[in-house]
């Protein structure tokens, strides 16, 4: 470290102290996180298959959280190019879609465009902005493990 700081006085060092391990829940299995991704996976299709769209950009990707074992999966995707009167139209297709797959929908408390909706292990929040729609959907935390994490990506 001292090689370190001589080189770099501008730079704050600060060392943290090691992460304490998680005793108090099960870790997921890759299993488990696989049917994780697939059902968002399944999720997203539903929707885009109703409304008649393919996504713009997608991502996919594990989200970590306070605890760097603690992830959540996360699918992001856009509907882009809807036209002036074209997000806002899909964004209620949207919502009533959710409502029939059991998801209850709800609109944002300050009158935005957007929808809420929880269903099983995942939160989806749909928003219209202009003349794009954009989808999150965000799973529940899961206690991955190092292990467990580093087979997940291997596996991608």
């Amino acid at each position: 470290m001292r090689v370190l700081r001589e080189r770099h006085p501008d730079v704050n060092i600060v060392l943290l102290p090691p992460v304490e391990p998680i005793l108090d829940r099960p870790s997921a299995t890759p299993a488990q996180c696989r049917a994780v991704q697939h059902h968002a996976d399944t999720v997203l299709s539903t929707l885009s298959t109703e409304v008649g769209l393919e996504p713009s950009t997608r991502v996919d990707y594990w989200w970590s959280q306070s605890h760097p074992e603690v992830r959540r999966w996360v699918t992001a995707a856009s509907y882009t190019d809807l036209g002036p009167e074209g997000a806002v139209p899909v964004l209620r297709t949207l919502g009533n879609l959710l409502a029939r797959l059991g998801w209850e929908p709800r609109p944002a408390a300050d009158g935005s465009p957007r929808v809420r909706g929880i269903a099983g292990p995942f939160e989806l929040i749909a928003s219209a902005d202009g003349e794009v729609v954009t989808v999150n959907l965000t799973s529940d935390p899961l206690y991955i493990p190092v292990p467990v994490y580093d087979e997940l990506m291997a596996d991608a």
